[in-house]
């Protein structure tokens, strides 16, 4: 095995060969036989992409925590910071339907796999998210070589007949594990509640089930990328906006030099069906601004490839009211018009972001004031229900009232 070339495929079957060279470097070479590009940022091609994709791409498919990064390198004697070591330790079970394997690695197509796996019992369970912090992606149970992007403490699982298990032979995961935050209050009912709200007013979003064990409240994040059938797992190969636009997770905010508002609009109009696209995509920034979601970035939005020919914008994720917390910024990730800050952010504003990428102002608004309206009920409803189901924690009226304010104040200042 060449240590430092790793064979990536894509649904099992080898598609292109990622190497490193002795200066640290990586390149990513398609093999002739491909007919499907890994992304839209990387059209087949015979000529090698060289570092800033390779890291746009492939480092996008690891943790973003530089302290889950540097206990990942440490269990596997690697740097960090080297992506391609990190990928050829846990690489095995990406995002989407890319993995990333030895040379001689078998080949074994990865369609219709058997669900299969080990069932947790409720005290094995409580103590591996226990471990969470100190054992990012639960690397320490063995046989498990998956990665997921992001900052949170996080990890994939399976969800057999109802249980949390771990996947096992070659099974894909079904679902992402996210327990509540040891540094933002109610983070997991936070993102819950926000979820299930854009949900009742019509959005296209990740579904979610906001379970507690012992005194540990969690997240269930139906993966979107995995279709489950008769028993038999799929995958569906996904790419996030940085990935598709060559941009690396380092820099994904705007004002860092990362992805803007026009960037992720263009970009739909690749799709498919851009115009129902472009129209979700303007839904969601609206409702990001009204609950007060500064922290929307490229990464959290992502394309669906469920085939070479058919790519649609994925359902959303990662969608919580940021400006609940005192201590965050009211800095946008990515602006409106000519504002960061979402507290100046006036009807011309709204008017400037049309122009720019190119939609009708009168729709907006009318999402605007449609929105305001719908999500204040939405948010009484999804409030009731989480109380009838146990969960009572302070955070569920902070936030409610955060979002109460944000909107009454853009409805005065945009419509």
């Amino acid at each position: 095995m060449k240590k430092n070339q790793l064979s990536i495929r894509l649904y099992g079957e080898p598609v292109g060969i990622l190497e490193q060279d002795s200066s640290g470097k990586k390149n990513f070479t398609y093999i002739s036989t491909t007919r499907t590009p890994l992304s839209i940022g990387m059209p087949i091609r015979e000529e090698p992409y060289g570092e800033q994709q390779c890291e746009a791409f492939f480092g996008g498919l690891l943790p973003e925590s530089e302290t889950a990064r540097k206990i990942i390198g440490k269990k596997f004697g690697v740097s960090p910071n080297n992506s391609f070591a990190l990928l050829r330790a846990i690489g095995y079970d990406c995002a989407g339907a890319i993995s990333c394997h030895a040379l001689d690695d078998p080949i074994i197509p990865q369609s219709a796999i058997p669900l299969a796996g080990k069932h947790l019992s409720d005290d094995e369970l409580y103590a591996h998210i226990k471990q969470l912090p100190t054992e990012p992606l639960f690397i320490n149970v063995e046989g498990l070589r998956l990665s997921l992007a992001g900052v949170q403490d996080k990890a994939a699982i399976c969800l057999i007949d109802n249980q949390i298990a771990f996947p096992e032979n070659g099974c894909p995961t079904t679902h992402i594990l996210k327990p509540q935050s040891a540094h933002f209050e109610g983070l997991a009912e936070n993102e819950y509640l926000c979820l299930k709200i854009a949900k009742r007013i019509g959005l296209n979003v990740a579904e979610v089930e906001l379970r507690k064990i012992k005194d540990i409240h969690f997240l269930l994040i139906e993966r979107y990328d995995r279709i489950l059938v008769n028993n038999h797992i799929n995958r569906i190969h996904q790419e996030d906006f940085c990935q598709a636009l060559g941009v690396k997770s380092s820099i994904k905010y705007e004002n860092e030099g990362g992805p803007s508002l026009k960037d992720c609009f263009d970009l739909l109009k690749i799709t498919t069906q851009p115009a129902i696209d472009r129209n979700q995509l303007a839904a969601v920034v609206v409702f990001n601004y009204l609950i007060s979601n500064m922290d929307a970035h490229a990464k959290n939005f992502s394309l669906l490839h469920t085939d070479k020919s058919n790519i649609r914008l994925a359902p959303f994720y990662d969608i919580i009211c940021t400006r609940v917390y005192k201590n965050l910024t009211s800095k946008m990730s990515m602006k409106i018009g000519s504002k960061y800050d979402s507290d100046y952010v006036q009807s011309r504003h709204w008017e400037q972001l049309c122009k720019q990428v190119g939609y009708r102002h009168i729709a907006m608004k009318n999402l605007i004031e449609q929105f305001g309206h719908e999500i204040k009920n939405a948010a009484e409803l999804e409030k009731r229900d989480l109380n009838s189901k146990g969960f009572n924690t302070p955070i569920i009226d902070k936030l409610i009232s955060t979002i109460n304010v944000t909107i009454n104040n853009t409805l005065r200042r945009s419509i």
